[in-house]
């Protein structure tokens, strides 16, 4: 027992001994070594993403970052990795460099269900700019995260028209939801080849995010279609058609906006004065929430 106790206790200095002469972190140095070249010092400063204590992951990232092309082959290497917060500052960085070999990692790490905070992949790929993540980012508009749709949406309008034909296959069978984010994406991209496929869906569930992107592809194509949305028993499909007549109605929609101008919900009142001031190039009054007859807000200015 007394050999056993003092096995453990030389143990313990042993131990000791090891901590006290193990040098402090010194990430300025480790930085400076992998500036000169150090293939082991950047693949120790790379790891220090994951480390969320006092701050280093924070302080290492733009070390990163100023890294550059040298980098990212290690960067490469981790984009898949199990801890979370290594994964996502990588995935950023990559992003950041707009690394187009980084895509397929990026896009198994947004296609996976199981793993969080999967918004920063999707933000990552509309960065980086390649059109080989389109597909992923398309289907992400109907994700089960909130915040993955989200930065999809973003990263499909940077990508502007080379993501336009995809969207457009898309919508052929899209869920509700799916469609929704993809009509919107449409409409912030703002190109005329989606006219068909919109005026398409004038009557369906996601009609008023359709007359929405109409008014943004301010094509006179869709003036019917819009008109006879400011009839729908919707108030909110209702305001939106309004809101898209004023950049390309035409003398057509005049009488119709007059009419909703006396509408039961007084956005939709304001939306058609707004639109007819837009048309007509006359001031409109419009009776407010307390029955007044006021001027509307020139948000265009």
């Amino acid at each position: 027992m007394k050999a056993l106790t003092l096995a453990l206790s030389a143990l313990l200095l042993l131990t000791l001994s090891a901590c006290e002469q193990r040098a402090p972190l010194d990430i300025e140095a480790l930085q400076g070594r992998a500036r000169g070249g150090d293939p082991a010092a950047l693949r120790e400063l790379v790891s220090l993403l994951a480390v969320t204590e006092n701050g280093i992951d924070a302080r290492v990232y733009p070390m990163i970052l100023e890294l550059g092309a040298p980098a990212i082959p290690v960067l490469l290497e981790e984009a898949d990795a199990g801890d979370r917060n290594l994964r996502e500052h990588v995935i950023a960085a990559l992003g950041t460099l707009k690394v187009r070999e980084a895509v397929p990692s990026i896009v198994a790490v947004l296609d996976d269900a199981g793993l969080g905070r999967r918004y920063v992949a999707a933000w990552a790929l509309g960065e980086i700019g390649d059109p080989a993540g389109i597909p992923a980012l398309v289907r992400a508009l109907d994700d089960d995260e909130r915040e993955v749709r989200r930065y999809a949406s973003r990263a499909l309008i940077r990508l502007n028209q080379a993501a336009v034909l995809p969207l457009l296959d898309y919508l052929g069978g899209a869920s509700t939801r799916g469609e929704g984010g993809a009509v919107r994406v449409l409409g912030d991209i703002g190109d005329r080849r989606a006219l068909e496929a919109l005026l398409a869906r004038t009557s369906g569930p996601n009609r008023g995010d359709v007359f929405f992107a109409l008014g943004k592809l301010r094509d006179p194509r869709a003036e019917a279609a819009l008109i006879a949305g400011l009839g729908d028993g919707e108030w909110r499909v209702r305001m939106n058609a309004a809101m898209a007549l004023g950049p390309l109605g035409s003398s057509a929609a005049i009488e119709p906006l007059r009419k909703t101008m006396e509408d039961e919900v007084h956005v939709v009142r304001e939306w058609s004065a707004r639109s007819l001031e837009t048309i007509t190039g006359s001031h409109v009054l419009y009776r407010n929430e307390k029955g007044d007859y006021v001027p509307p807000y020139a948000i265009y200015h």
